[in-house]
Formats: C-alpha cells, sequence, structure tokens
C-alpha cells in the first residue's frame, strides 16, 4: 500500500497532500501503528528525516532535565491537598523563586482586587455580581 503511495498525484506535493489529508492520514496511522516510536525514531533518523517525539506530559515531567531543573513542584492547597504544578524557569542563585502560596481558585481573588486594586466600592461589586459580570 505504501509504495502505491509514492506514484500517486494525489500525494506528490505538500499542497495535494494538505488537499487529501482526508484521505492520507487514516493510511499513514495505519503503518506507522506496525512500529512503537522508538523503532520509527530510529528508522528515520537512519534515513536523515528530522523526527522527535511529541512528549506526553508524563513523559514531560519524567524527563531527566525537567526534573533536574525543578520544573516540577508540588505544593498543598487548602481545598484540592497535594497537587502538582510547572515550576519557574527562572534559576536567580540569589534570589530564588518562593512558592509560597498556590494558584486560586477561579473567582478566589475577584472583589479583593475589585476594592483594592481597581477601587470599586462595595455598591459597585454588589453591582456586578447582580448582573452576573463576576
Amino acid at each position: 500500500m505504501e509504495e502505491v503511495l509514492i506514484d500517486d498525484p494525489h500525494y506528490a506535493t505538500n499542497p495535494k497532500r494538505v488537499e487529501n489529508r482526508k484521505k492520507l492520514v487514516p493510511i499513514l496511522q495505519e503503518v506507522f501503528l506496525r512500529k512503537d516510536s522508538g523503532e520509527w525514531l530510529q528508522l528515520l533518523g537512519e534515513a536523515e528525516i528530522p523526527v522527535g517525539l511529541i512528549n506526553t506530559i508524563d513523559r514531560v515531567f519524567a524527563d531527566p532535565q525537567v526534573l533536574a531543573r525543578q520544573m516540577l513542584v508540588e505544593m498543598e492547597h487548602p481545598k484540592i491537598g497535594k497537587f502538582k504544578l510547572v515550576g519557574s524557569p527562572m534559576k536567580l542563585s540569589e534570589t530564588p523563586v518562593q512558592y509560597r502560596i498556590p494558584p486560586p481558585l477561579l473567582g478566589e481573588h475577584t472583589e479583593e482586587i475589585l476594592r483594592d486594586v481597581l477601587g470599586y466600592d462595595k455598591d459597585r461589586i454588589a453591582r456586578l455580581r447582580k448582573e452576573k459580570v463576576i
């Protein structure tokens, strides 16, 4: 089947492959499922075809470089308990990033921001809440 694709004018150029993508993708998917990703990396690499894995989240956070740079941080949240989040890429020796508070829940600081940062009074905030703006 794959050999036939080489001579098929529907797939001869990239614009044609894009135009016929709905037919091509299932054909290629069936072929790519015949080997695991390691085998394809080796075969395509040996053929000097640029190739690389698209990492899943579990692979990303198991990567030695990600772990060495402490890019996976575990925190305690008062409502959901322990959870993991992406660490800061900034690694400053004299002023390291501190993870003091967890990310807020949706709307957790809305009233505080409207009042203390934007200067809204309690009537205006109540009106926004009544109008379901917040």
